[in-house]
């Protein structure tokens, strides 16, 4: 489709670069922009708040924005910028945001057309950003800690559904990671404080309770493959791509969503983030 540049295998190749080559969160922008980081971002350099985006027309925002507010946990709404604008220094330096996430979905009245690494064609003074908390973005703050998961992270469809705002609403996406012994007790303790992050777990070890219908298909599936070890606990949060999978079934004309996993690093440091509130919007 036209509006981008196709998107790097994630593999290693030619002038791709990989997770261990940055410095600074700009340096992985820059690699985003570039087209050539070959992995997530969020891979790339742990430890930095990272952020989920739904862009659209202003005329559908408004709405939008009073959708988020109303669903804090799946939805925490971090930022937004005004129609045209494509930067906010208030979370990176020197941002383009279409074209410093590796890959973007882009949405025409719910159909997926298909990922593009950049968005400048189809960007106009009329489109508005949303910046969506996002639970990878406590990944690598926790691996740093000695507190990373033993397996996942893989996403699920709940049947649970979000409290609806105009055309938005539908059910609540979770993911889903593993820990052992009393390991998971602690992450599930942390996370409960960043709320930028999803905040606590919505269930543990029982998918049934959340309306998980089989288990053995996720929406998306744990890149690394296997199961989680027998006597693991699965703990499951809120994930970030409610927000735009609730966007995408209001079948708006025009909706670019990050593709899943391909988050925007921020220069905000997650540890900083701890036992803040959710910032007022607007």
């Amino acid at each position: 489709m036209s509006g981008g540049r196709p998107i790097p295998d994630c593999g290693l190749d030619g002038g791709s670069q990989a997770a261990g080559a940055f410095r600074t969160p700009l340096e992985v922008r820059l690699a985003c922009r570039e087209n050539r980081l070959s992995g997530f971002a969020s891979d790339a350099l742990g430890g930095y708040l990272c952020v989920n985006t739904v862009m659209m027309h202003r005329d559908h925002a408004g709405a939008f924005r009073e959708f988020c507010e109303a669903n804090p946990v799946p939805c925490p709404l971090l930022g937004m910028l005004p129609a045209g604008e494509t930067a906010h220094p208030d979370f990176a330096a020197a941002l383009d945001i279409r074209t410093d996430l590796r890959s973007y979905d882009v949405i025409v009245a719910g159909e997926h057309r298909g990922s593009v690494s950049e968005v400048k064609e189809l960007f106009t003074k009329e489109t508005v950003t949303f910046l969506v908390g996002s639970s990878v973005s406590l990944d690598g703050y926790l691996t740093a800690k000695g507190m990373g998961p033993a397996w996942g992270p893989c996403i699920y469809l709940t049947g649970m559904d979000v409290k609806p705002v105009g055309p938005y609403r539908g059910p609540i996406a979770v993911t889903m990671r593993a820990y052992p012994g009393a390991l998971g007790a602690r992450v599930a303790e942390t996370s409960a404080r960043f709320p930028w992050c999803h905040g606590a777990p919505l269930g543990k070890n029982d998918p049934a309770a959340l309306g998980i219908v089989d288990e053995e298909k996720p929406y998306l599936p744990f890149k690394g493959g296997g199961r989680p070890e027998a006597g693991h606990d699965r703990y499951y949060w809120a994930c970030g791509i409610t927000p735009s999978l609730v966007a995408r079934a209001a079948k708006l004309p025009l909706m670019i969503v990050h593709t899943p996993g391909n988050a925007l690093i921020t220069d905000i440091p997650t540890a900083s983030l701890e036992g803040q509130v959710l910032p007022k919007v607007g």
